[in-house]
């Protein structure tokens, strides 16, 4: 029922039925799966697909709404969710391979500024320790704070 107004929010790839059977045949080319209530039982069913690679949509991280049209609006400006694993550490992407240098500072300059001002008021003491930046896959760099942060706007 949303197909037909999906195609208008600059959506890259919007379906129903016929994007869960895809999905479930393997097509796997997205970064974000957006889904309404209605259709997370269909969903539900690409869990073992889905979840591994974090694209399970999820009310909290606010890829199942109602409101489609806002969601894509905001995912297609930039809207980075972030969360915190058990041990405290935040895993964020912030760019790919082939970004330039400067566009991987400017997104990592963002992520630091976002998480300053979002800090919780009863958090006392230095609320950054440290910063390491890598690859899926590769070696992680430490990256000094104090210099990310005494960095101006990129």
């Amino acid at each position: 029922r949303h197909t037909s107004l999906v195609s208008d929010w600059s959506s890259d790839v919007w379906g129903s039925d016929d994007l869960v059977d895809k999905i479930a045949g393997g097509f796997m080319e997205f970064d974000k799966l957006i889904a309404t209530p209605d259709m997370m039982p269909k969903v539900a069913k690409l869990g073992r697909v889905l979840g591994p690679r974090g694209l399970m949509p999820n009310p909290k991280a606010g890829t199942v709404t109602t409101d489609v049209a806002g969601t894509v609006k905001d995912f297609k400006g930039g809207k980075v969710e972030y969360r915190l694993d058990k041990a405290g550490n935040l895993h964020v992407l912030f760019g790919k391979a082939d970004f330039k240098e400067e566009d991987l500072l400017t997104n990592l300059k963002a992520i630091q500024e976002s998480i300053d001002s979002n800090k919780p008021p009863g958090a006392k003491g230095v609320y950054w320790k440290s910063m390491y930046v890598c690859t899926t896959m590769g070696p992680s760099l430490k990256v000094s704070v104090s210099s990310l942060a005494a960095i101006k706007k990129v």
